[in-house]
């Protein structure tokens, strides 16, 4: 209309951060920032803090940036289907669609996945053209390694027009020989050993098929993200996202940072359902 209002009856137009082609890989309402934590979403009383988290902007619950939903996995709703997990709502409400979830790989009813290695993350289609409820699977595997302990790998297409896809890893920081401590635990995001930039890969050749080895300590690594919990009896505040390096640039995109805020959440769940012990995680591996 001539004043600038749109006419009755008809939907208002897309934000420009949902129509804009360098963020096709990235359709939610609002960018992650380099600091993030995850709060019980109080607001409305127990009930609701035990259905719903809070992911915000910071270290306090002030600004909300996307609501989490937890899903037991009582019922088919949503992409988990019967299986439990998080989901990430592309908003503040619990009325808004789902972005992204995080939980069980088997979605079948009443099917206990207790020695699963495998995390499923639920992302939005790469390509613009699709339909963002159709998500795109990719799997957050935990494994264990004698020199690092329990390590949380996956793989997401990376840059600002999806480039190329690489792959990373959380792994445990170790504090006196211990992976945890009293107050919660604490784990740093890497580029994994087949994805890690020239630079920083052995120069001798490989006479084999496998990924060349790498002789540099984890000291030597570029850190891309850090992930502290707080203790699991915490109720406030559960854990805090620091974006960190190219992480923090921007260079590995929007849809990197997503998959990072997912697989934070995806150890959260882990946590809570006592599954990111080295032993349990070595039982997992032998059933898969």
């Amino acid at each position: 209309m001539a004043d600038g209002t749109q006419p009755p009856n008809q939907p208002p137009q897309t934000p420009p951060l949902l129509r804009d082609p360098s963020t096709a890989l990235f359709t939610g309402y609002r960018p992650f920032p380099p600091l993030m934590t995850v709060h019980s979403n109080l607001t409305n009383g127990l009930l609701q803090a035990l259905t719903t988290h809070k992911l915000c902007a910071g270290t306090t619950p002030d600004d909300m940036l996307y609501l989490v939903e937890v899903h037991f996995g009582y019922t088919p709703r949503g992409p988990l289907h019967f299986g439990r997990g998080f989901y990430l709502r592309n908003g503040t409400r619990f009325q808004d669609p789902i972005l992204a979830a995080v939980g069980e790989v088997f979605r079948l009813p009443l099917l206990v996945s207790l020695f699963d290695p495998r995390t499923s993350v639920l992302l939005p289609p790469g390509d613009g053209e699709r339909n963002p409820g159709n998500k795109i699977e990719e799997i957050l595997e935990a494994t264990v390694r004698r020199d690092q302990g329990v390590i949380f790998s996956f793989g997401v297409e990376t840059g600002e027009k999806k480039v190329g896809r690489e792959e990373f890893e959380w792994r445990k920081l170790k504090e006196k020989g211990e992976a945890t401590t009293e107050k919660g635990s604490q784990y740093r995001l890497y580029y994994s050993d087949r994805s890690r930039p020239r630079g920083l890969m052995s120069s001798q050749p490989s006479s084999s098929a496998q990924p060349p080895v790498v002789d540099i300590d984890d000291e030597d690594e570029e850190v891309l993200a850090e992930l502290r919990f707080n203790s699991l009896f915490s109720f406030t505040q559960m854990f805090t996202l620091e974006l960190k390096g190219a992480g923090q640039t921007g260079e590995l995109g929007d849809r990197w940072t997503l998959m990072v805020v997912m697989t934070a959440l995806g150890i959260h769940w882990l946590r809570q359902n006592g599954k990111t012990h080295r032993a349990t995680v070595k039982v997992a591996e032998k059933f898969l």
